[in-house]
């Protein structure tokens, strides 16, 4: 794979932000204020590139993730917790407000 088609790659997650993090969702515990690490993301791109007839490598798939990353962390989607992990933060991934019953 040339660096063109990486970046062409992760140009098509990143105009597709939307529908890639709501196929993480379908695939990971994927929740708003939860974390998430690097080897689940770096298989969700892996997976998401896959079912868009696109093959990438295990390597190449960890640079898309990598710059990937840095993307979500700007965009404040991920908070950095460390090198390898993030909090979510996604509203739109919350869970459902459950209202305490009075007994």
């Amino acid at each position: 794979m040339k660096d063109t088609q990486l970046n062409n790659d992760l140009s098509l997650i990143v105009n597709n932000l939307e529908e890639y993090l709501t196929f993480i969702k379908s695939k990971f515990t994927f929740i708003h204020n939860s974390n998430f690490f690097f080897r689940d993301l770096h298989y969700a791109t892996k997976m998401f590139l896959e079912e868009h007839l696109i093959k990438t490598s295990y390597q190449k798939a960890e640079i898309m993730t990598k710059e990937l990353s840095l993307v979500l962390e700007k965009q404040e989607i991920f908070k950095n917790i460390d090198h390898q992990s993030w909090m979510l933060n996604y509203p739109k991934f919350a869970l459902p407000k459950v209202e305490k019953k009075v007994a």
